[in-house]
C-alpha cells in the first residue's frame, strides 16, 4: 500500500474508515470498479471533501456536477460532457461538447466522448444528488446502470445529506454501495479545530500587530470552552470554524491589553461567556453582534443592530414576521389575533391564570414550534396591508430566507400536507425587523396580546 491512504487520513482526520472504504473501492487497477456508490451524512461531515481528495491523488479521470448549480437535465448532461472532455467554451461564442436533451442523447455522446478521450476507469461525481427527485423520473435509474447502458467502465458516486430510501424510487432499481458518513462528535470536531492553531496565530498578530505567544493547550482550552456553548446547537464544521475564529481575537484581547496572562483560563472563560452566547443567537447570519473582526478590529456595532446589517427585501422582511408569529403562536389563537371579525369570546378562569403566567411558559421561550407553508401566507396576507398577489415573487423569498438560515425546513419536499418550517431568529431580531417596517409585532403574539 503506497502513501495515499495514510496522507488522506491525515489531512482529513476522524474520517479514517469511510476513507479506507472508497479507497478499497477505487485504489486496485487490476478490479473493476462498482458501478454506484451512495456517499450520504449531514451538511460539513467531509464527504465531498473525501470522495474528490481521493481521486485527485489516486489520478484517477473525474467529473464533479452540482445538482443545485445543474437544475435541469439538459444543462446536467452538458455540464458532464465538457467535464469528461475537457472542453473549454469560448466566452464570445459559448456550446457545449454537444447538446443533450434526454438520456439516450447523453448516453449516444457519452459513448462518442469515450472513444475520443478514454473514459475507461472514470468516475462521475453527483454532489447534492437528493436534488434528483425533483428532476426527470428516469434520471436515477439512468444513473445507476450508466455503464449498463454506455458500455464504459464508468462509476457514478452519489453525494447526499439524505438516506436513499427518501428517494422513493421504484423497487426494481439497483442498489448502489453505500457509505455513511456520521456526525462529528465533540472531541472529533476539537481535534479539526484544533488544526487551524496557525490561522488564529496570524489573526491575533494581523489585529494585535504584535506576536502572541500561545501553545496548542491554550488554543484547545478555548476551543473546549467555545464547544461548550456551540456543540448543542450546531454540528456543521464549517460554520463552528467561522464563529471560533470570530470570537477567539475577544478570548485573546484581555491578554494583549495586559489585563490578565495567558495562564488565567477562569477569568478568560468569565470574559468571554457572555460574549460566546452572544454570537450564539446570530448563528448561521454571520454577523457579528459585537465587533466585525475580519474587517475592521476597531468598529463597534451595537447587538441591537444585527438585524439591520441584512439587506432583506420588504416582502421578505413581512414574510419573516409572520413565520415568527407562527412559530411562537398557537394555530388555535389565529382567528382570534389575525382576524377582524372573530366573534365574541367569553373569559374563563384558565384564560385569566394563562395571562399572568411566568416567562418561563412564554412561548417565545419555549422554542419554535413547526409550521406549514399554507398556515405562512395565511398569516402573512392578514398582516399585509397591500394587496399582494400570489406568486413566483414570494417563493423565492422563501427559498432565500431558508438559504440565509432565517427559516429552516424542517419536513420533506416529498410530504403530502406541504413543506414545514422553523423560524431561528429570537425576539430582539424580529423586533428590529418589526421596527423597520413600522409593525408592532407584540400586539399579535398571545404571550403579549392581552398586555
Amino acid at each position: 500500500m503506497d502513501q495515499t491512504l495514510p496522507s488522506l487520513q491525515q489531512v482529513m482526520p476522524c474520517r479514517n474508515i469511510q476513507i479506507e472504504q472508497l479507497y478499497n473501492l477505487f485504489a486496485y487497477k487490476d478490479e473493476p470498479y462498482v458501478e454506484a456508490v451512495f456517499v450520504y451524512g449531514g451538511p460539513s461531515t467531509g464527504k465531498s471533501m473525501a470522495v474528490t481528495s481521493l481521486l485527485e491523488k489516486l489520478e484517477i479521470k473525474y467529473a464533479v456536477v452540482n445538482l443545485i448549480e445543474c437544475y435541469s437535465s439538459k444543462i446536467l448532461f452538458e455540464s458532464i460532457l465538457n467535464k469528461l472532455s475537457a472542453h473549454k467554451m469560448d466566452p464570445n461564442n459559448p456550446h457545449p461538447y454537444a447538446r443533450c436533451d434526454n438520456m439516450m442523447d447523453f448516453i449516444s455522446q457519452l459513448q462518442k466522448c469515450s472513444r475520443e478521450n478514454s473514459l475507461e476507469r472514470s468516475v462521475l461525481v453527483l454532489d447534492k444528488a437528493e436534488e434528483l427527485r425533483n428532476m426527470e423520473f428516469n434520471l436515477l435509474a439512468g444513473f445507476l446502470r450508466l455503464r449498463e447502458l454506455c458500455g464504459i467502465s464508468v462509476s457514478v458516486v452519489f453525494i447526499s445529506e439524505i438516506v436513499f430510501e427518501k428517494y422513493y424510487a421504484k423497487s426494481n432499481i439497483v442498489e448502489p454501495l453505500k457509505i455513511y458518513f456520521p456526525q462529528y462528535k465533540k472531541n472529533e470536531l476539537l481535534e479539526i479545530l484544533s488544526m487551524d492553531i496557525e490561522n488564529a496565530r496570524e489573526m491575533i498578530a494581523r489585529y494585535s500587530n504584535e506576536f502572541l505567544d500561545f501553545d496548542l493547550s491554550f488554543y484547545q482550552n478555548y476551543l473546549n470552552a467555545f464547544l461548550s456553548v456551540f456543540y448543542r446547537a450546531c454540528r456543521d464544521l464549517s460554520e463552528l470554524r467561522h464563529m471560533s475564529r470570530v470570537n477567539f481575537v475577544k478570548y485573546c484581547q484581555p491578554i494583549i491589553n495586559k489585563e490578565y496572562t495567558i495562564n488565567d483560563n477562569m477569568a478568560l472563560w468569565r470574559n468571554i461567556s457572555g460574549v460566546l452566547k452572544a454570537s450564539l443567537e446570530v448563528l448561521y447570519l454571520r454577523v457579528d453582534p459585537t465587533t466585525d473582526i475580519e474587517d475592521s478590529p476597531k468598529t463597534s456595532l451595537p447587538k441591537d443592530n444585527a438585524a439591520q446589517t441584512l439587506e432583506l427585501p420588504f416582502y421578505a422582511k413581512y414574510l419573516l414576521i409572520a413565520a415568527y408569529l407562527a412559530s411562537y403562536n398557537s394555530a388555535k389563537d389565529d382567528k382570534r389575533l389575525f382576524m377582524k371579525y372573530h366573534g365574541k369570546k367569553t373569559k374563563k378562569m384558565k384564560d385569566i391564570k394563562l395571562k399572568s403566567k411566568v416567562s418561563e411558559r412564554l412561548n417565545t421561550q419555549l422554542g419554535p414550534k413547526p409550521f406549514t407553508f399554507d398556515r405562512l401566507l395565511a398569516i402573512f396576507y392578514s398582516i399585509l396591508d397591500e394587496n399582494v398577489g400570489f406568486n413566483n415573487n414570494l417563493l423565492v423569498q422563501v427559498s432565500s430566507l431558508v438559504e440565509l438560515r432565517l427559516l429552516s425546513c424542517v419536513s420533506d419536499s416529498c410530504f403530502l400536507d406541504g413543506q414545514k418550517y422553523k423560524c431561528n431568529v429570537n425576539f430582539d431580531f424580529i423586533q428590529n425587523i418589526s421596527k423597520m417596517v413600522g409593525f408592532q409585532i407584540r400586539k399579535y403574539l398571545s404571550d403579549f396580546s392581552h398586555i
